[in-house]
């Protein structure tokens, strides 16, 4: 989900500016997705965990947000073993599918409303 009012004041109003946000941020998902293997050393993982939560904060995916700031959390706290990293990557990855069908659902919701007006 993405909070609608934050995206807003994030973009100033602008529903094209706010379209390329979404874009640039859904592109990313892919190459975010690949910075979450298991194999990553933890430190790498830790980066990519830490990107996801400030581009998640950018556009208002709170739950996004703060399942890697959770994973970002414990990898602080500790190594993550393999097996951790992967716990967490299936978190993050099912909220990561969750905001590209929110992007979706706006980019349609604006392209009918264009074809309205």
């Amino acid at each position: 989900m993405i909070d609608r009012a934050h995206l807003d004041r994030m973009t100033g109003g602008d529903g094209e500016l706010a379209l390329e946000v979404l874009d640039l941020f859904g592109e990313q998902i892919a190459m975010w997705q690949r910075l979450l293997s298991p194999s990553s050393e933890n430190a790498d993982w830790l980066v990519g965990v830490h990107t996801i939560k400030g581009s998640a904060r950018g556009i208002g995916a709170w739950d996004l947000a703060e399942a890697c700031g959770a994973a970002e959390d414990a990898a602080r706290d500790t190594t993550l073993t393999r097996d951790d990293r992967r716990h967490w990557a299936e978190v993050i990855n099912r909220c990561l599918d969750t905001v590209a069908l929110a992007i979706a659902g706006i980019r349609h919701e604006l392209a009918i409303r264009s074809l309205r007006a």
